[in-house]
C-alpha cells in the first residue's frame, strides 16, 4: 500500500494475476452507499412492522364493528318480540271483560240436564260471592303490565307465560248451557242454592276435553258428581269435568289442552245428559264463563 491507494488486491496466481487498487476516495463512495443502504433497510423494516401493526388495529376494530351490529340486532329482535308479548296481555285483558259482561246473558238460559254440588244459598251466597269477584279481579291486575317500563315487562314476561299457560280456556264440550255458576233452584229440592260451575247440555258420547295442560290428580267415581276428572294445571287453577258415562285418562296422567278426559254421559246426581264443569282456583270455585272463549 503506496502513495493515494489505500488498498491493494491480487487476484490469481503467479504470472497471470490482476491487482486491484482501491484508493481513499472509492473507500469512501462505497463506505456512504453503504450506510445510506443501512438507514433505508432499517427505516423500511421499521415501516413495515408499523404497518403490520396498524392492520391488526383495523382488523381487531372491524371485528368490534361487527359484534356491536350483532348485538344491535339482538336488542332489536328482543324489542319486536316484547312489543308482541305486549298486545297478548292486552287481548287477554280484553277477552276477560268481554266474558265478564257476558255473564248476565249467560243466566238466562234454559235448563235441561242440570245437577253437580250444591250448598244452601244463605250461606254459599255470603261465602262465595264477594270473595271469588275480588280474587278474580285482583287476578285481572296482576296480569296487566305497565306496556311503558319495558325493563319491568322483560323482567316478568316469564312468570306471566306460565300464568296464563295455566289458566284454562275455551269449551271443555260443544253443547248448550243448561245452568249457570251461582244461585238457581234446585231440580231436587225445589230450593235456593249455590251451583259451583257450568252445566253444558251435550250428547251422550260426545268428547270432554281438558280446558288446559296439567296433571289428573283424580278419576273415579262419586255420589254427586259421578264419573269425575280433575286436572291440576298448576298456578292454583283446577278444572273438574263431571257426570261423564266414562273417563279416558288415570290417575298422575298428564293431559294436553284439548286431549281427550272422557265421555259425556249422566252418571252420579243428574236429571239427564250434560257435562258439569267447574274451575277452582286455590281451592275455591270461580265462574267457568269467564274462561269460555
Amino acid at each position: 500500500m503506496s502513495g493515494d491507494h489505500l488498498f491493494t488486491f491480487r487476484v490469481g496466481y503467479a504470472g497471470r494475476s490482476l491487482e486491484i487498487r482501491v484508493g481513499r476516495t472509492a473507500a469512501m463512495v462505497a463506505a456512504s452507499v453503504l450506510g445510506v443502504l443501512f438507514v433505508l433497510l432499517t427505516q423500511g423494516i421499521y415501516d413495515i412492522r408499523d404497518n403490520i401493526s396498524k392492520l391488526h388495529e383495523l382488523r381487531a376494530l372491524r371485528e368490534r364493528v361487527s359484534e356491536q351490529n350483532l348485538s344491535l340486532y339482538h336488542l332489536d329482535a328482543k324489542f319486536e318480540g316484547l312489543s308482541a308479548e305486549v298486545e297478548r296481555l292486552r287481548a287477554m285483558d280484553n277477552r276477560i271483560r268481554s266474558l265478564v259482561m257476558a255473564n248476565d246473558s249467560l243466566r238466562k238460559n234454559s235448563s235441561r240436564g242440570v245437577g253437580g254440588a250444591e250448598t244452601p244459598e244463605v250461606s254459599a251466597a255470603n261465602r262465595l260471592d264477594k270473595l271469588l269477584d275480588l280474587k278474580f279481579d285482583r287476578m285481572k291486575k296482576e296480569l296487566l303490565v305497565d306496556v311503558n317500563d319495558l325493563d319491568v315487562l322483560g323482567e316478568t314476561l316469564d312468570s306471566r307465560r306460565l300464568l296464563l299457560e295455566s289458566v284454562p280456556g275455551g269449551w271443555p264440550v260443544r253443547g248448550i248451557l243448561s245452568s249457570v255458576f251461582g244461585v238457581r233452584i234446585s231440580p231436587f229440592t225445589q230450593t235456593p242454592v249455590f251451583h259451583h260451575g257450568l252445566d253444558i247440555v251435550a250428547q251422550t258420547g260426545a268428547p270432554v276435553l281438558a280446558s288446559a295442560s296439567g296433571v289428573v290428580v283424580k278419576s273415579g267415581y262419586e255420589a254427586q258428581y259421578g264419573n269425575v276428572v280433575v286436572v291440576d294445571h298448576g298456578a292454583g287453577y283446577r278444572s273438574v269435568y263431571a257426570h261423564m258415562s266414562s273417563s279416558s285418562v288415570e290417575e298422575g296422567a298428564f293431559v294436553n289442552r284439548g286431549e281427550e278426559v272422557g265421555k259425556v254421559g249422566s252418571t252420579g246426581r243428574s236429571t239427564g245428559p250434560h257435562l258439569h264443569y267447574e274451575v277452582r282456583v286455590n281451592g275455591l270455585p270461580v265462574n267457568p264463563a269467564r274462561f269460555l272463549n
